[in-house]
């Protein structure tokens, strides 16, 4: 049963009459669905609006229902604001999920303060997962979203958690990992590497200062900075991390994580993976004193080990194959792999060969012009044809494989063909040294190629999670901010993990779950906040965090 508009025109004009109307199935039509009319209520102009409305009323008590009032018919529901909700909602969620709140509070961050600063750490973590702004305008940025309610904090208070944060770094860190990782996930696997952060101006600059002038991977070596170095599990989960001076070379980092490694997390056999251009001879010695086992990356080039092992298998290698092929050679107690890729050589070589043809093209003018000058503009001198084929060169990353001399006025430019011959051999080729006799030369491979996801994690902390620009200038705070950017990213990168199903990346998933909006309603004299309802998609993404579903009124 159901109420129909009727309408119906005559003479040009529409006019519309109430009907109750009940559908059923005619049996004389094969039970063809049909609709006839039970009450004709009338012209719907003659009826009015109160009629309709007290029969309403009369519907409503019939069904056991409350009826409408008089007040809040006169009382439209008004919007009063509409707020962004589903990403902090979902971000929150994820941390509570988690227990981070607890392993902060057990580490001592709360302490005797007035203030629970372990719920602002959440509330930096959310914003730097959500939208990272800095401390003052994390407080604007409040307004703009839905919290569940959470007290908008001062500005004091915010600095004060991170000084908190800092002070229990120490205790925190694995209690973090802990909740992280789980009970069930065992780690035997750590990778280590390091990045920068710069600084824009010199403020607050003193004696001792950790901002300093060093190699910079930003490329801004005209910006002091600071080296950060993390450990990270084989799913890309940072287990701790290290803020060092900005000059402080790559090889000098690793004795002391190790050993912090070592004594604060309770792993039960751990390899140590990197490149060996950070793990130097007495690294590699301090990693076996501790009984550290490691996978490391040789340098191709200007290498003894790799012109020895390579020379060795070269000849073993099929180069018309597709497939990629591992060897192993085993040298004075070293264990040597070496992975060889045919495609990946075809396609170096191609790319090779075509630049070296456009280079050997560039300088066959440039030293026609030193030898044949035009009648116009200023003639080029063989110091400066010189200094302009080196410097090309150079910029390009060629400059090795060219014998560039000047001798009595005359430039002379020859191919090293030496060095050609040992760069076709490399080609398509990765040297790996370790000390672990079990694993297969495939999955020692397959583990060091796992050393990527530390590249995407410092991606994300620089482009997703904006590590800099850092807004601090003391030391207890620069270190403060680094690890609530560390801490947002082992969030992330929990969640990417969980998200992996759904094919889809954690800033997709905040941006599409930040179209759930929570809106302030009025009605009846009374204010109400409801969520807009979560698509198929939303839902989905919600589900796959295993955060709990968004409930009807927050």
């Amino acid at each position: 049963m159901y109420v129909r508009l009727h309408r119906q025109k005559q003479r040009g004009k529409v006019y519309t009459s109430v009907q109750v109307c009940e559908s059923y199935r005619d049996p004389g039509k094969a039970k063809a669905p049909r609709s006839r009319v039970l009450v004709n209520l009338g012209p719907l102009e003659k009826l009015g609006a109160d009629t309709l409305r007290n029969l309403a009323d009369g519907f409503a008590r019939a069904a056991g229902g409350p009826a409408v009032s008089a007040s809040a018919r006169a009382m439209p529901t008004a919007l009063l604001s509409a707020r962004d909700f589903g990403h902090v909602y979902a971000v929150g969620s994820v941390w509570d999920r988690l227990g981070l709140s607890e392993a902060l509070a057990e580490a001592g961050i709360n302490g005797e303060a007035a203030f629970r600063a372990a719920e602002l750490i959440r509330l930096l973590v959310v914003n730097r997962l959500c939208e990272p702004r800095s401390k003052w305008a994390l407080l604007d940025w409040m307004d703009s979203v839905y919290g569940g309610g959470q007290d908008k904090p001062s500005y004091h208070h915010l600095l004060r958690a991170m000084d908190r944060l800092i002070d229990v770094k120490v205790a925190a860190e694995p209690r973090i990992a802990k909740k992280l990782l789980g009970k069930a996930e065992a780690v035997d696997l750590v990778f280590y590497d390091i990045t920068s952060t710069y600084f824009e101006g010199d403020r607050s600059l003193g004696d001792g200062d950790m901002r300093r002038f060093g190699y910079s991977r930003d490329g801004r070596s005209d910006r002091r900075q600071v080296v950060i170095g993390m450990v990270v599990t084989q799913e890309g989960i940072p287990l701790l991390h290290h803020v060092f001076a900005g000059n402080t070379v790559d090889k000098a980092t690793v004795t002391e994580v190790v050993r912090d490694l070592k004594e604060r997390f309770r792993l039960r056999r751990v390899v140590f993976v990197g490149d060996r251009g950070m793990l130097s001879d007495g690294n590699l010695e301090t990693l076996l004193a501790e009984g550290v086992g490691f996978i490391v990356a040789h340098p191709l080039r200007r290498n003894a080990h790799a012109r020895e092992v390579i020379g060795a298998l070269y000849s073993t290698f099929d180069r018309k194959g597709q497939d990629e092929q591992f060897f192993e050679d085993v040298r004075e107690e070293v264990r040597f792999v070496v992975a060889y890729s045919p495609q990946m050589a075809r396609e170096v070589r191609e790319v090779r060969h075509r630049r070296l043809k456009e280079i050997d093209g560039w300088i066959t003018e440039q030293l026609r012009k030193l030898r044949s000058p035009g009648a116009r503009g200023r003639k080029p001198t063989a110091q400066g044809t010189y200094d302009r084929i080196r410097d090309h060169l150079r910029d390009r990353g060629l400059l090795g494989f060219y014998d560039v001399t000047l001798s009595q006025g005359a430039v002379e430019v020859a191919k090293d063909r030496k060095a050609l011959l040992w760069e076709a051999k490399i080609d398509g080729v990765l040297l790996l040294e370790t000390t672990d006799t079990v694993l297969s030369p495939e999955e020692v491979v397959r583990r060091y190629k796992e050393l990527a996801e530390i590249e995407r994690g410092w991606r994300c902390l620089k482009s997703t999670l904006l590590v800099r620009p850092v807004f601090h200038w003391t030391e207890h705070r620069i270190r403060a901010h680094v690890f609530v950017c560390v801490i947002a990213l082992q969030v992330e990168r929990w969640m990417r993990r969980k998200l992996r199903p759904l094919d889809t990346s954690v800033p997709r998933a905040i941006e599409s779950l930040r179209r759930i909006k929570a809106g302030e309603l009025e009605t009846d004299g009374k204010a109400l906040v409801v969520p807009t309802r979560p698509t198929k998609d939303q839902a989905a993404l919600l589900h796959a965090l295993g955060v709990p579903p968004i409930p009807a009124t927050l």
